[in-house]
């Protein structure tokens, strides 16, 4: 899927210094013609149209401006994506909260990127936005693990396993031991069927164990971070520290795989949430690491 493509001329036109522009130029060409006529108010309006033509051929391709637009679209993706979260997590809460517990380590984290993110402003720190971001992507990932959890949880209990088993095996005994009038075809295809359907619930759980060990270690790692960040704000090492805690803290390439893999049968949509992510994340230069080399970290 493609990354949504931004119009950097419509952010500039419709941008809130633009519109009160625009309507104070229309304001005093009103003001204008009351005394001296409408040839007099055009005057404005013609110096408005040159004022625009000139910005439009410079603003859009400023580079703060369009990291300024950037950010706000990412802001806005990072909304949207966590009210959905939250809502699917909360359709479920019984599953959820049973199988994780509560919220609190998610407040916190959330706690930790709400005051990393005005440390961010102050200019004597090495903190930059673009590291609070990632931190703030990562109470998104820690949301997708959860819904994750209670997707996964839902199916196994859908499942009775013992059950399935036990018509495999008599499936495997009908097919040792065939009688007149028994279907060979059919009872083999009810026996891949069931197969695939162990295959499916076996990858399933070890799904779950790689995600709930990533779900249990994240919190501790924002607080960590958080730590080294508030102990020595402007620190001269803080950059390299806080670069490869924040590389350790991201998803791996296989835990996404996973998280999209858990997701992508029974909410399409949340999956292709996380795809968007993870292309958002590559255009903005944040590149996921594959459990190789994080390992050697």
């Amino acid at each position: 899927m493609q990354i949504k493509q931004v119009s950097y001329v419509k952010e500039m036109l419709y941008s809130q210094g633009n519109m009160f522009a625009v309507l104070g130029t229309v304001a005093a060409s009103v003001l204008i013609s009351i005394p001296y006529g409408f040839n007099a108010a055009l005057i404005p309006l013609i110096g408005l149209v040159a004022g625009e033509t000139i910005a439009a051929m410079f603003i859009p391709y400023s580079e703060n401006f369009r990291a300024a637009v950037d950010k706000k679209y990412r802001e806005q993706e990072r909304a949207a994506s966590r009210q959905h979260f939250l809502e699917e997590i909360h359709k479920r809460e019984g599953i959820a909260f049973k199988v994780f517990g509560s919220m609190d380590a998610y407040q916190r984290m959330l706690q930790h990127v709400a005051s990393l993110y005005q440390y961010a402003s102050d200019s004597r720190t090495s903190l930059s936005m673009n590291d609070v971001e990632k931190l703030d992507d990562a109470t998104l990932d820690y949301l997708s693990m959860w819904l994750a959890l209670t997707v996964i949880e839902e199916r196994a209990n859908s499942v009775n396993m013992k059950e399935v088993e036990t018509r495999l095996e008599r499936i495997d005994q009908d097919l040792a031991d065939i009688k007149p009038g028994m279907d060979q075809l059919q009872l083999q295809k009810a026996r891949n069927d069931y197969l695939s359907l162990i295959t499916r619930q076996r990858r399933m759980l070890s799904r779950k164990a790689a995600i709930e060990a990533a779900i249990i270690s994240m919190p501790d790692q924002m607080d960590e971070i958080y730590q080294t960040i508030m102990t020595a704000p402007t620190s001269s090492d803080v950059d390299s520290k806080l670069a490869e805690s924040i590389a350790k803290l991201g998803l791996e390439e296989d835990l996404e795989a996973e998280l999209e893999g858990a997701l992508r049968d029974t909410m399409p949509v949340i999956s292709q949430e996380l795809e968007n992510r993870k292309q958002s994340r590559v255009a903005a230069g944040v590149k996921v690491q594959p459990q190789a080399q994080k390992n050697t970290q």
